[in-house]
């Protein structure tokens, strides 16, 4: 079995003169054709390691013009300044998504997570995703839940997530918070969507693999970007099941109908009628 460090190398290969390629498998989807956000952003930190950027704790900075496609090679140009770097995926001139990793700054971050709620509603999953996909390799695999308070999901990740040195891998925060909070936005803005910008603040990247790890986000922290309330931020974290906290997210979800329409019907299938009208009651069929 192929692990995320050995995929996600294979995917970006940075050169030293500032223009590489990058091209993502389906084990990093999302939804069919398209690599999953968290996986974004990851691939450009990844890039940026194997250009000297720091490995100790960080941002990310991912911003999703467009969807990356799978199986598809892309330029990766990366233009470092000062101790950081800004790397750029296009696809014949044109950027899909862009990064910035950069040093994180002493004193960020958030001292108590919330850990989430009690059993809560489950999340419908999906068959390929990178992060709640069952027959996906390198999936988490993560069940996700939520109540009136919020969105969370524990995991304690598989051997594929695990990094040399008996380490967590760097991929797993952006890649979890992202998940966390495409659902914290489709829940409040009630429809289907998109991420569209994603920062991971990574406060303890050397994380043991093998402990018990919860991602969890607050509706209460969920906020209106623009008036016409089409792009909400969602803020999470990612901590160990004692508290320690591992990693913070700022999530732009983008959601509208069109992506409904396409969207929730694969949602509708995989959940009861309650469990719909709970999560998308605007969506829900009359009686």
């Amino acid at each position: 079995m192929n692990t995320i460090a050995e995929v996600i190398e294979a995917a970006a290969r940075p050169a030293v003169d500032g223009r590489s390629g990058l091209n993502a498998p389906p084990a990093l989807q999302s939804w069919p054709g398209i690599v999953h956000g968290g996986a974004v952003v990851a691939l450009l930190d990844a890039a940026a390691g194997a250009l000297g950027v720091t490995r100790g704790p960080r941002v990310l900075e991912g911003r999703l013009t467009s969807s990356l496609p799978l199986e598809c090679d892309l330029d990766l140009d990366a233009e470092p300044w000062e101790d950081g770097v800004t790397l750029t995926a296009r696809r014949d001139g044109q950027t899909l998504s862009s990064g910035t990793i950069r040093p994180l700054p002493a004193g960020d971050g958030i001292a108590a997570p919330w850990a989430g709620g009690g059993d809560g509603a489950r999340l419908p999953m999906s068959d390929d995703c990178l992060a709640c996909g069952a027959r996906n390799p390198l999936g988490l695999r993560v069940a996700l839940r939520f109540d009136d308070d919020g969105v969370w999901a524990r995991v304690t990740p598989g051997p594929a997530w695990r990094a040399p040195g008996d380490r967590l891998h760097p991929a797993l925060p952006p890649v979890l918070l992202d998940e966390v909070s495409w659902w914290l936005g489709a829940l409040v803005a009630r429809e289907g969507g998109l991420t569209n910008r994603i920062d991971v603040a990574m406060v303890a990247p050397d994380a043991p693999w093998g402990e018990p790890l919860i991602a969890a986000g607050r509706f209460a922290d969920v906020t209106a970007v623009d008036r016409k309330r089409t792009f909400w931020r969602a803020r999470t974290a990612l901590a160990t099941a004692r508290g320690d906290l591992l990693a913070t997210g700022s999530v732009v979800f983008r959601g509208g109908a069109d992506y409904s329409a396409r969207q929730l019907p694969y949602f509708r299938s995989r959940s009861g009628p309650d469990a719909f009208r709970r999560m998308f009651p605007n969506h829900a069929e009359r009686p």
